[in-house]
């Protein structure tokens, strides 16, 4: 090789090389660049929830207001849809639509009527009947559950009269108000009942066993009743329980009690039978409701 060949290759050997150089920064400046444009994103998202976390608190405080009120507005429609009160077209005399039941729950009204002295036409007293709530209401209850019920018609006297039966010989909770239109006593109203029991003993034709049974159930009875004067509006309450018991209440005072069944089963049906019951504005008014219910 000639000096010169030589020296021009030494010449390029000594000079450095720049395209195979590991250059880190080269790398770690896209590495930077795509982290700093996360991370913008992720400053613009987090400005963004803080600017719109007042808006969303507020609508889901609006929402759960809406919700309360919507809950409210239904309670209230429904307290609305069932009056806090009735009122017996004849004699005028208020009745309430909800009364305690033996254990404070709800009992509801299911009719009233005004008991007449026929020949007379003079309103002696009104009566209703009141049935648990939740017996009314659950259609696995006692009440609802029964087949004589679930067959009731009210225009057909036979299935009614078997239906209302079947209530008061179960263990279902039943109350009749009574309250009177005009001021009357103890042993006025008594006398009244017991004639309408010794009537309905007579005409079931009882052999002489079950006519006994029924005359100790009506000495019984007489002898619950209070002696004293009984204002008009004041509320006397019969109470058959379902352990088969019936009380006698007068403004809450509880007046005594009888376990002799033939007066009680007696007693409710007088105002329920379909032949001469003693109120026939009340039994229809019963009947009814009854109607009303199988119906929702």
């Amino acid at each position: 090789m000639s000096a010169a060949r030589w020296n021009r290759a030494r010449t390029l050997l000594t000079q450095p090389t720049t395209h195979a150089i590991f250059r880190p920064v080269a790398i770690r400046a896209p590495i930077q660049h795509h982290l700093g444009r996360t991370s913008a994103v992720a400053t613009v998202a987090a400005r963004t929830q803080d600017r719109w976390r007042p808006w969303m608190m507020a609508s889901i405080a609006t929402a759960g207001v809406l919700s309360w009120q919507l809950s409210q507005s239904l309670v209230e429609a429904e307290s609305q849809a069932r009056p806090a009160t009735v009122i017996d077209e004849d004699s005028k005399v208020e009745f309430p639509t909800i009364i305690p039941s033996e254990d404070g729950s709800p009992a509801r009204l299911l009719g009233l009527g005004v008991r007449k002295i026929t020949f007379l036409k003079v309103q002696v007293y009104v009566v209703g009947l009141y049935a648990k709530a939740s017996d009314l209401d659950d259609h696995n209850s006692r009440f609802r559950a029964l087949p004589e019920v679930q067959k009731f018609q009210r225009t057909d006297t036979v299935s009614s009269d078997t239906a209302f039966r079947a209530i008061v010989q179960n263990p279902i909770e039943l109350v009749l108000r009574i309250v009177p239109v005009r001021n009357t006593n103890g042993p006025h109203l008594r006398d009244g009942f017991t004639r309408n029991l010794t009537q309905a003993a007579k005409h079931q034709k009882l052999d002489d066993i079950e006519n006994e049974e029924a005359m100790k159930g009506i000495i019984e009875f007489k002898n619950l009743f209070p002696k004293g004067k009984i204002n008009a509006g004041q509320a006397m309450l019969f109470r058959k329980s379902p352990d088969g018991s019936m009380s006698i209440e007068l403004d809450g005072e509880v007046l005594g009690t009888t376990r002799n069944t033939w007066l009680i089963e007696s007693f409710f049906l007088g105002y329920l039978q379909g032949e001469n019951p003693i109120s026939g504005k009340a039994r229809d008014s019963v009947a009814q409701g009854i109607q009303d219910l199988l119906l929702q």
